[in-house]
């Protein structure tokens, strides 16, 4: 139950949210308290996005009250909820790439000189660059980037960017919906230590993650969700990981990540001397059916441009790839299908999926010939059987195949996109980073669907950031480091000091 009490900044009281069909929200509660993170926790379609909305102003809460500092209100827009102290940084950027920190912190509430009793306007520019340095300085030492263009900065200082918009409204209350997505290791460190000096200024921060670890590392409580439901809050000092992860996925989840033995057959995949100038040197790597085959590396190390280049998506001076011992010029992605090679990209919305289109399109779309009749006319029952096999196969959640993809969560996303592929019969499936963005139920499902293909003979190629999830899942690790591979370790020498150890240069 949310509880009343002068430490109280934000009580929610009995809030269900409806959809055609879906029941988002159901009587669920909440406070949050002055000077705390609360961390939101729950498999995606637990309800927290909705939540989150509705605090936002984006969505009007069907039923139920919200109190702010004990007072009872209808927040009506995104607008009347900053005014409220609530300000939110989603996961997806919203800064104005090609504008300056200073006129993203002020877009839409511009300060003007007023002359001759208002009717003549100009731009405060002084009064905007000295507020937007007074919040940057609580981050960073030096101002030279704020009359940057934001898109010539890195995704920390976006990040810190945003913070600077959210505190110039005098926000109380700052959601954060999963703020390290786009950092490295380092930068998160520096982002947690802001996060923590805007606890000691008495702001309270609602922190959305699936990176339960990392939650550990900032949170006091974790208010737990589940089918729409509020289902626990505790405090970080009386749980730990597993027990969330039980709340979470109303059942228990002990070692889920785990390869299991396998048979190893013949060699699947072998690449042979790949170059691209300024970006990968000499990679050579091979993989065999019922491998799981990782890459670890720091940002920047060359581990997506590696994976881009063995299917032709970019360019190479120099290099050779060889499937079942027989050699393919490669040099588009439609060349990779007809070789075997299928690619579950990182960003599954830009270039995984055609968000826009139904699952069913989606599903079908890598081999589209297999759909099309003679006379090139698309047969609309062959698509809608195959797509209705795929979605009851790999579990697929989804009110129907006709629906867009853009409508469901990031797991069935990523399980739409490894049914594209299954429906190619591929020999060989690389994965970059097949988890990020997904809860941990839906993680165990797409190792499940790993494990399912490798049994089947296919060979993996896995590219994540998640060292416990590359050490858990690969039979072997590469190890990238400025464009090349540095070291390779088996699944029993990997641990995460040595694997830091080669992609941090330390080998140098």
């Amino acid at each position: 139950m949310a509880v009343e009490d002068d430490h109280v900044l934000i009580s929610l009281t009995g809030i269900t949210k409806e959809f055609p069909g879906v029941k988002a929200l159901e009587n669920v509660s909440l406070d949050v308290r002055k000077g705390e993170v609360l961390a939101l926790v729950g498999e995606n379609g637990a309800g927290k996005s909705t939540l989150i909305k509705i605090l936002s102003g984006l969505y009007h809460k069907d039923n139920g009250e919200i109190r702010v500092r004990g007072k009872s209100v209808e927040i009506q827009d995104a607008r009347h909820a900053q005014e409220l102290g609530i300000s939110t940084i989603f996961q997806e950027p919203t800064l104005a790439p090609h504008l300056t920190a200073v006129e993203n912190v002020y877009l839409g509430r511009e300060i003007y000189h007023s002359y001759f009793g208002g009717t003549v306007k100009i731009l405060n520019e002084k009064e905007m660059y000295q507020e937007t340095e007074k919040l940057y300085r609580n981050f960073f030492s030096t101002v030279e980037d704020l009359k940057r263009p934001v898109i010539e900065l890195g995704a920390l200082k976006n990040r810190v960017i945003e913070i600077a918009k959210a505190l110039s409204v005098k926000a109380s209350v700052v959601i954060m919906d999963e703020p390290t997505a786009a950092l490295a290791e380092h930068e998160r460190e520096v982002l947690f230590d802001f996060i923590r000096a805007l606890k000691e200024q008495g702001v309270s921060v609602i922190y959305v993650s699936h990176h339960l670890k990392e939650l550990f590392l900032l949170a006091d409580r974790f208010h737990v969700m589940r089918d729409g439901k509020h289902i626990a809050t505790v405090s970080a000092d009386e749980t730990d990981i597993d027990q969330l992860v039980s709340m979470m996925v109303g059942r228990e989840i002990s070692n889920f990540i785990a390869k299991e033995t396998v048979p190893i057959g013949e060699e699947s995949l072998r690449v042979i001397g790949l170059n691209q100038p300024g970006v990968l040197k000499n990679i050579n790597f091979h993989i065999k059916k019922g491998e799981i085959v990782g890459i670890a590396g720091l940002a920047g190390s060359g581990r997506t441009e590696t994976v881009r280049a063995v299917v032709g998506a970019d360019r190479i001076s120099s290099g050779a790839v060889e499937v079942d011992g027989k050699p393919f010029r490669i040099q588009s992605p439609r060349d990779a299908i007809r070789a075997g090679i299928g690619l579950l990209p990182e960003n599954r919305k830009l270039h995984g999926a055609l968000i826009e289109m139904s699952v069913s399109n989606n599903i079908t779309l890598a081999s589209i010939k297999r759909v099309l009749s003679k006379k090139f006319v698309l047969k609309k029952k062959a698509e809608l059987d195959i797509a209705s096999d795929y979605v009851q196969r790999l579990g697929i959640k989804t009110p129907t195949v006709h629906q867009k993809v853009r409508f469901l969560s990031g797991g069935n996303q990523q399980k739409v996109i490894l049914a594209k592929w299954l429906f190619t019969k591929p020999k060989v499936l690389i994965f970059d980073e097949p988890t990020i963005g997904i809860d941990v139920g839906a993680k165990v499902e797409v190792y499940n669907l790993m494990a399912e293909f490798v049994r089947g003979g296919g060979g993996i190629l896995m590219v994540s950031s998640d060292l416990p999830e590359l050490m858990g899942l690969s039979d072997r690790i590469y190890v990238m480091h400025k464009g090349e591979f540095v070291h390779e370790f088996s699944r029993d020498e990997a641990t995460e000091e040595n694997i830091m150890y080669y992609a941090s240069g330390g080998h140098q």
